[in-house]
């Protein structure tokens, strides 16, 4: 393990080194470009002022065609430094993704050597005790009866030999364990046979974390059927609910600690999640389920509007789609004002922060993509590319959070920029630079896996309204 950590770290820092140099050099060609695009333009000036003579129009229309080439040449080697820059990214994800898979195999193989140690210890145990009976047992003294020498040395010889033949088993076990059965072949005089894998060890199932607003029995069992391991976090957070005037319940929320992560991933390219900062946040309370159509038409039906299209899916515990940021930022207000709490959706930090879950990798559960983690385009599941899942029907992440990768994608409360230079570092919201468009996260149903991925970010006008377009709503603590 320290030797994997040891390459990790050697990659890491050439990685970074990498990334600053390419990041140099696309900093540099883009000035460049500017510097050509000024250039370009005072000469553009100069051809329509005045000019003295035909010559000298004709020597600035020359000097413009070899700016104006110059200027393509750069923004196509800009272009190629930025491909370049994704490509590596992509290596760096594959590279990711395999030590972690790596990682996760070297800690398997260490339980099942500290299982093979302990069974050793326990055999050791048995056999040191079978050795004293058998040594004890001649000193005891024997009634004057006549003993037939032949039957006693066949005991004694019996029992020697399932001593040895104990002693030989143990030791053959612990080695299957401790290489793998498929790796290890036993020969004996006159027979040769590869030993067959060994079966898997059992390990005990966690027990399940109750969930406040469960999803169906038929949306569970649907689930079960893509072969995902059900997973509960190792601490629950605590769940609130609070009570609506006429007895409903608002969604079920939530409480996370909050505290210091890093937002956002440093990108070759100078993609919009770059560069990563370090954001601190407030305790706050988060939803456990993306809010469903049972949710929303309840707020529908009380204040007189038109009910959301469910696209033929279903309603009830279905998340809600097709609603605009207006949408999602009136029925916040509306929970507020019913329970007299502060409802609001999350901000991109808030959300990210949750999202996450208290891991580094780009997904909850790691770096590259398991089949039954989250519904997406190629996710592995039933619903792939063809609606929603309801509300809760894979495993949470660590923070006991359902969906937060993939199904429908979640609108927050961020005006959107491009990147995060001078980015809010208190988890509030971003509110400069015009909000002509609003920041969504999580991916979709109908999105590739790697849209999915916690610092990916899109962005939308917030009178949009599409089919895997919904919203998480947040409280204050």
């Amino acid at each position: 393990m320290a030797e994997l950590t040891d390459s990790q770290t050697y990659f890491d820092d050439e990685s970074e080194s990498l990334r600053k140099t390419l990041e140099q050099m696309r900093k540099d060609a883009e000035e460049e470009v500017l510097r050509l695009n000024r250039r370009l333009a005072e000469r553009e000036y100069e051809v329509d002022s005045s000019v003295a003579t035909a010559t000298e129009r004709l020597a600035l229309q020359q000097e413009m065609t070899v700016l104006q080439q110059t200027l393509e040449a750069k923004e196509q080697a800009l272009d190629h430094i930025t491909e370049e820059c994704r490509r590596l990214e992509d290596q760096l994800e594959d590279q990711n993704s395999a030590y972690d898979s790596l990682k996760q195999e070297v800690e398997r193989q260490e339980e099942s050597l500290e299982k093979a140690q302990a069974e050793v210890e326990r055999l050791t145990r048995e056999v040191a005790r079978l050795q004293a009976q058998a040594d004890v047992a001649p000193q005891v003294q024997t009634l004057p009866v006549q003993v037939r020498e032949p039957e006693k040395t066949s005991r004694l010889w019996l029992l020697s030999g399932s001593l040895a033949f104990f002693v030989v088993l143990s030791l053959v076990l612990f080695l299957l364990l401790l290489f793998g059965w498929g790796r290890l072949e036993v020969r004996f005089p006159g027979l040769e046979s590869k030993a067959s894998p060994a079966p898997a060890l059992p390990v005990a199932p966690a027990a399940p974390s109750p969930r406040p607003s469960p999803p169906d029995t038929a949306s569970r069992t649907a689930a079960g059927s893509q072969g995902e391991v059900a997973e509960t976090p190792q601490k629950s957070p605590p769940i609130h609910r609070d009570r609506l005037p006429g007895g409903a319940f608002a969604p079920a929320m939530a409480m996370l600690e909050g505290g210091a992560f890093e937002m956002g991933s440093n990108s070759l390219s100078g993609e919009d999640f770059s560069p990563a900062h370090e954001v601190r946040l407030r305790p706050f309370l988060m939803g456990v389920y993306e809010v469903t159509f049972q949710d929303y038409d309840r707020f529908a039906r009380a204040t007189g509007r038109p009910l959301p299209q469910d696209f033929g899916w279903g309603r009830g515990k279905r998340p809600v789609v097709g609603i605009s940021w207006v949408d999602a930022l009136a029925y916040a207000d509306w929970l507020s004002r019913q329970t007299g709490r502060r409802y609001r959706l999350p901000t991109e930090a808030e959300w990210e922060y949750a999202a996450r879950a208290g891991t580094e990798s780009s997904y909850w559960w790691g770096f590259g993509m398991q089949a039954g983690r989250a519904v997406c385009f190629d996710c592995g599941t039933q619903w792939d590319n063809r609606s929603t899942a309801p509300v809760g029907s894979l495993p949470p992440n660590p923070f006991g959070l359902y969906d937060t990768a993939g199904n429908a994608m979640e609108w927050v409360a961020d005006c959107y920029r491009p990147g995060y230079e001078g980015a809010p570092t208190d988890g509030l919201a971003r509110l400069d630079g015009g909000c002509h468009a609003r920041v969504a996260r999580g991916g979709a149903f109908n999105k590739p896996g790697s849209s999915m991925r916690n610092y990916v970010r899109a962005r939308f006008l917030p009178e949009t309204q599409l089919n895997m377009l919904g919203f998480r709503i947040a409280r204050d603590a």
